[in-house]
């Protein structure tokens, strides 16, 4: 039979978008025990509790990250680079006290998502052509001040996903011969977070992100370009129903005030990749050619992620943010597939933020991924691994703009 969803495993990999908020991303992400921006909600819900003043705090913006990667044949030595996409993101936070132990607040994001596209030539181009993936969060969360220097928190997780992918059927002469997948659906998790102070200097903070099952239960396949003798066991239109797995988060922070104006924070973050073992697809009866199950292999494995960051007051107005990161990739080398290259990547980031005036701020933020060269080696005994022989290189830049009010 031939691989109708061969590409799809790789619509859960390593691909989220980064920190949710143009003042954590230029720390680097390192925001756990983080309170200087309302954006840390989303990765600690027990940050909450120390903005349960009187004041209405919101926070808004927008990113935009480009993930390009190169590909050399194996074979053929020729290098191919992928289209320019532009993945498009945005955030908004907003917080209230509602009594002095109790606050309330609501984070929408978009944390995981990616936008591959290669030339509709390249040699790959029966593994995949073009693929996108977008989610949506929406985390109505609930903050405790436990004392002065302890807070909990909790938040109810609502995240909805799409999926789209396009490749060629290679196995025809004819060029215009594609397969296209569209899906949807939607999950819920829930988010909780703990905060301390130890001092006037030192705090810290630990949160768990529960992974969340993407039910799409609306999936359809079209495939144009076949020949009639394939039509028993090729169908021009199917549906299907499918479940991706999105990973769990643990994630324990610190931030120390080494002096009235500079501030360090750190970040240990392990994501449960490994819940992504396989992805099973229900294939719905089409004309002659029966329903049936296929599986798709990808075997991830949990990873590791470490964050440092700083913000320093240049003047009463200015913060000057710089941060370090680095991630461990949960694709191991046998699954590196080209619809979403990932790799162990180190980056940098640099971001400020400007009071304009008492309670409204303005926050530009700019991160850069260096990924390792990754080698697949296609080897066609594994009818469950779809992928090209080569070696791949990664580059990621991501931008986010965005504005910070209090009234």
């Amino acid at each position: 039979m031939l691989p109708l969803f061969s590409g799809l495993t790789a619509a859960a990999s390593g691909f989220d978008t980064g920190p949710q908020g143009a003042r954590v991303l230029g720390l680097g992400g390192a925001s756990t025990a983080y309170i200087g921006s309302i954006a840390g909600l989303s990765t600690n819900p027990g940050l909450l509790g120390q903005w349960g003043d009187s004041l209405t705090r919101i926070s808004l913006g927008g990113f935009g990250q480009i993930r390009r990667s190169s590909f050399v044949g194996q074979d053929t030595y020729q290098r191919t680079d992928q289209d320019l996409t532009v993945l498009p993101g945005g955030y908004f936070y907003a917080t209230r006290a509602v009594s002095k132990r109790v606050s309330v607040g609501l984070a929408l994001t978009t944390p995981y998502g990616y936008h591959t596209k290669w030339p509709d030539t390249w040699e790959g181009r029966s593994v995949i052509q073009e693929s996108k993936l977008n989610t949506f969060f929406a985390q109505p969360t609930v903050g405790f001040k436990l004392n002065d220097n302890f807070s909990a928190g909790v938040g109810l997780v609502y995240a909805f996903g799409k999926y789209t992918q396009r490749r060629a059927l290679g196995q025809y002469d004819d060029p215009t011969a594609q397969a296209t997948l569209t899906s949807s659906g939607s999950g819920y998790g829930v988010n909780v977070g703990l905060y301390g102070r130890t001092g006037d200097n030192l705090a810290f903070g630990i949160s768990y992100r529960s992974g969340i099952k993407l039910k799409m239960d609306n999936g359809a396949f079209h495939a144009t370009g076949i020949p009639a003798r394939d039509a028993s066991i090729l169908p021009g239109a199917a549906d299907f129903t499918t479940q991706i797995n999105l990973p769990s988060t643990l994630s324990v922070g610190i931030a120390d005030r080494i002096t009235k104006k500079l501030l360090l924070t750190f970040d240990f973050a392990l994501t449960g990749w490994s819940t992504l073992d396989s992805l099973k697809l229900n294939v719905a009866a089409s004309g002659p050619v029966p329903a049936r199950v296929q599986r798709t292999a990808r075997r991830y494995e949990d990873a590791l992620a470490f964050r440092v960051g700083a913000e320093y007051q240049v003047t009463p107005k200015l913060l000057v943010l710089g941060g370090f990161h680095y991630d461990e990739t949960p694709i191991r080398d046998e699954f590196v597939n080209p619809e979403f290259l990932d790799a162990n990547r180190a980056g940098a980031s640099a971001g400020l933020s400007y009071q304009l005036s008492p309670r409204f701020a303005v926050e530009a933020a700019y991160s850069f991924d260096y990924g390792q060269l990754r080698t697949a080696r296609a080897d066609q005994t594994r009818f469950l691994v779809s992928n090209v022989s080569g070696t791949y290189r990664t580059l990621t830049h991501t931008a986010s703009l965005g504005v910070a009010a209090a009234f």
